[in-house]
């Protein structure tokens, strides 16, 4: 029998068990004991850093399950295949973790389904850098944890979606978003901290749209929505960007960022969609000349 460390010798020892056949034909594959022999084999390929052979062998660990019928143990099988391939093949972690949220939400486990869709939206955010599938995967997270009235873990990744769709462009489904949260959180003692920053954000959208009476609108509205609003440097900021829009007027324009900048560092997100602002000004003062 393979010892505990010995990755190769655990996963022949596991296949053994799979095509094991009875005497007289009775008897067959041995799948319980082949299961936990692929998990032993992953683990000791995990302490030697063999990461691709540690997933490989929870994932036949999984399969295995699968065909014993146990798919609550699968499920856990492929977040555990996913934890080894993350350290260095991203796509296949997320292959993992989508099978075990699909078992996941067969059971009914929609809170546990939404952890791990929020790992994959992660991955697809850190590891691999594709923004449109991580917006999705936050998404469908979101859905789920507002299903199980997890609002704090729905509303955190409903701000993902809306950053990226910002990013993308994607303008009226980031302001739906920031507007959205906002609203939820304005009266939540927890949360209320937060709202200027996420009207703040739906504001830079809204500039965006290039539509200075939705702008003039909303701005309104956020005033009403939260009474304390009207008083800060970023609703003041807000304003004055619109004037100065209005005003086709690029230098009152940056004079104000400047300004706000100052004493509030702009972070790198609101500093891009400014700047396409910006650039759309700066553009119409030389068609004007």
């Amino acid at each position: 029998m393979a010892s505990s460390t010995d990755g190769p010798g655990l996963l022949a020892e596991a296949e053994r068990k799979l095509k094991a056949k009875g005497m007289f034909g009775f008897g067959g594959p041995k799948l319980d004991e082949a299961a936990d022999l692929f998990g032993r084999a992953a683990n000791a390929f995990k302490l030697s850093k063999k990461w691709k052979d540690s997933g490989d062998a929870f994932v036949q660990q999984a399969q295995t399950l699968e065909r014993m019928g146990d798919r609550d143990d699968a499920a856990s099988a492929y977040i555990n295949a996913s934890k080894s391939y993350k350290k260095e093949h991203p796509r296949d972690a997320v292959v993992a973790l989508e099978t075990a949220v699909k078992f996941l939400t067969e059971k009914g486990r929609f809170s546990a389904a939404a952890n791990n869709m929020k790992q994959v939206a992660e991955i697809y955010e850190t590891d691999i850098a594709d923004m449109e599938k991580a917006m999705h995967a936050y998404e469908q997270a979101a859905e789920w944890y507002s299903g199980e009235d997890s609002n704090a873990q729905a509303n955190a990744c409903m701000l993902k979606v809306a950053t990226f769709a910002g990013t993308l462009e994607m303008y009226d489904r980031a302001i739906d978003l920031f507007e959205r949260v906002a609203s939820k959180s304005v009266d939540n003692n927890l949360t209320k901290w937060s709202v200027r920053d996420y009207l703040f954000k739906a504001g830079i959208c809204v500039l965006c749209t290039g539509d200075n009476v939705r702008a003039r609108n909303s701005l309104d509205r956020y005033q009403s929505l939260d009474a304390t609003f009207s008083e800060t440097r970023e609703c003041k900021l807000l304003l004055a960007l619109l004037d100065a829009i209005e005003a086709g007027d690029v230098e009152a324009f940056t004079a104000s960022l400047r300004d706000f900048d100052r004493l509030s560092k702009l972070d790198e997100w609101k500093t891009s969609l400014l700047l396409r602002v910006k650039n759309k000004l700066d553009a119409q003062e030389a068609d004007f000349t």
